[in-house]
């Protein structure tokens, strides 16, 4: 079986795929440059090549990734970059695009820290947990406003949507119903467009609908990674 591998989004850590990490043993959550230590990346295309650079230094032969927001985005420019190393895709919240609000890049320059509470009120459903809307916090506090930032700008540059039809990997695609960052839209641009993959929107949960509604998210990986078998 490949490595499985998870990416967060944007200004989060490795701790938003805890619940992933604990219900498939081996799977390893990784946590960008600047998240927090170290120096964040300025595009997705030198976060895939930091990405190929640590499979290639696991040696491992292929991998399945699975990115939520930025990380999605990773995990596609890296299919792109390196099909010799993709296995499958994981696409949480994520598209082809990912422009950003000017309003998020105003709160962040002007009202950090703040607007972390903003941040993570548009991050879960209105229905989740208070722990999970702690968690996107704490999260947030942890990389900072500057690595943030980074983040959101990195997404706003990307945009592979003339070149989706060259991602040639099994792809599960999955999104919260009231995704507020990267609605549902994005991910049946992405299923219809990447042959054979699997849509999977998930009722009540937002943008990190895979530490709001684990167990609907765990399912849908693990019936995705059985098919690869």
């Amino acid at each position: 079986m490949p490595q499985l591998l998870y990416l967060h989004g944007s200004g989060y850590t490795e701790d938003s795929f805890q619940a992933q990490v604990q219900a498939f043993p081996g799977s390893d959550a990784l946590s960008l440059p600047g998240h927090p230590y170290g120096e964040a990346l300025g595009t997705v295309a030198e976060s895939a090549s930091w990405l190929a650079r640590y499979i290639d230094w696991k040696r491992t032969d292929r991998a399945v990734v699975a990115g939520n927001s930025l990380g999605g985005a990773i995990a596609l420019q890296w299919a792109l970059d390196r099909p010799d190393q993709a296995a499958g895709l994981i696409l949480i919240g994520t598209g082809a695009r990912l422009r950003v609000s000017p309003e998020i890049f105003e709160m962040l320059d002007r009202n950090w820290p703040a607007c972390i509470d903003t941040l993570a009120d548009w991050a879960v459903a209105s229905t989740a947990p208070t722990q999970v809307r702690e968690r996107v916090k704490a999260w947030h506090h942890t990389v900072g406003r500057d690595a943030t930032r980074t983040d959101y700008a990195a997404c706003n540059e990307f945009d592979v949507m003339d070149r989706i039809a060259d991602v040639h990997v099994p792809a599960l695609i999955a999104v919260g119903d009231e995704d507020q960052m990267t609605p549902p839209k994005y991910s049946v641009f992405l299923h219809e467009r990447l042959k054979g993959s699997a849509l999977e929107i998930v009722p009540g949960a937002g943008h990190v609908v895979m530490a709001e509604k684990p167990d609907v998210v765990n399912a849908a990986i693990a019936a995705f990674l059985s098919s690869l078998s």
